[in-house]
């Protein structure tokens, strides 16, 4: 079961739905990709660590997280979730 990125309880496992809507890679203080998913109620953060790219994640995909979201400095992030795209694009499948 799918929750709204709105109604996330924090640190419990959950399943989140959304669309890509910003990726930035980062190389200090560590190397790490954040992917900003959006529902309509709300952005949750979708953090890769030690990454630098993750295949098919570009704004406007449609994809689904399993992780546990917790708050870090005020923004909703879920740390190397398990991710699969809900559409048929650019190589579907989960991580």
């Amino acid at each position: 079961m799918t929750s709204t990125i709105a109604s996330a309880a924090l640190r419990r496992r959950t399943t989140l739905r959304g669309e890509v809507v910003n990726v930035v890679a980062y190389e200090r203080p560590w190397v790490r990709s954040d992917v900003t998913v959006s529902d309509g109620t709300g952005n949750l953060v979708l953090r890769f660590m030690g990454r630098r790219h993750i295949p098919g994640m570009v704004p406007g995909r449609r994809v689904r997280a399993d992780g546990t979201p917790g708050l870090v400095r005020g923004n909703l992030v879920m740390v190397d979730p398990l991710y699969s795209f809900d559409d048929a694009g650019c190589g579907s499948g989960i991580n």
